[in-house]
């Protein structure tokens, strides 16, 4: 006769679900994403790459796209192809924007906030990136260099200058955090900065304040990159300053 299982046997398990390809996909995706092997902006390998590399069909493959796509974590953008979202755009991006453009003290507050944060994230790097992401950090610093030659500014670059910067810092959340910031700093830099920064003079100081922070990130110094990224935010906040807040006579 079979004993019975007493009362307590009885409630420690629970039915085991079967998880569906989809959600096992899904959950690599995820992974891939939050550790930082993707980064915000990143285009996803193809589908059928992805399914010979995960060894399953190319519909299970595009019914986990479609749940992260509903999470919010990846778009499907014009011409093909799937990519990482930040997660925080949305909710960030329309009513600062329309901030910066209405009061450009806000142009001041942004600043004060990437000069605590950024300089934090230049530490961080110098600790932590590697020789891939110090190759990125220096292709865009030479196309800074080649815009100063030209006589041209390009906010764009300056932006990925930084963002690398952060993403070297190898923390995801503060890179999602960031990438809803950057999405702001290239909005006002648009507007303000051929308001501000003119003169050959403040064009080359500014190359001077990257190229310090990319050699200190280089020599992994993080006392250097740190001090480094905050003189360089401080020239800028204190730019705006002079220009953007009114005189107290």
């Amino acid at each position: 006769m079979t004993p019975k299982l007493d009362e307590a046997s009885r409630t420690d398990f629970r039915p085991i679900k079967m998880e569906r390809v989809a959600e096992k996909i899904a959950a690599q995706l995820k992974k891939a994403i939050t550790s930082g092997r993707f980064r915000v902006g990143d285009r996803l390998p193809p589908e059928r790459d992805l399914a010979e590399q995960m060894g399953v069909s190319r519909p299970s493959v595009r019914e986990a796209i479609q749940q992260l796509e509903l999470l919010g974590l990846l778009e499907s953008v014009h011409g093909g192809g799937t990519v990482v979202r930040s997660l925080t755009e949305q909710e960030l991006q329309t009513p600062m924007e329309i901030l910066l453009a209405e009061d450009k003290e806000k142009v001041v507050e942004l600043t004060e906030v990437r000069g605590v944060m950024e300089s934090w994230a230049a530490r961080q790097a110098a600790r932590n990136r590697t020789e891939e992401e110090l190759a990125r950090i220096h292709g865009y610093l030479e196309e800074m260099e080649h815009d100063l030659e030209k006589g041209r500014i390009r906010a764009e670059v300056d932006v990925k200058f930084h963002t690398e910067v952060v993403a070297a810092s190898h923390n995801t959340i503060f890179l999602h955090m960031m990438q809803s910031i950057y999405n702001l700093v290239i909005y006002s830099i648009t507007l303000y900065r051929e308001q501000v920064f003119l003169t050959r003079e403040d064009q080359e100081t500014i190359f001077h304040h990257h190229l310090a922070v990319f050699k200190a990130i280089q020599n992994r110094d993080p006392d250097s990159a740190e001090a480094a990224m905050s003189a360089h935010l401080r020239f800028v906040l204190e730019e705006y300053k002079s220009r953007f807040l009114p005189r107290s006579d």
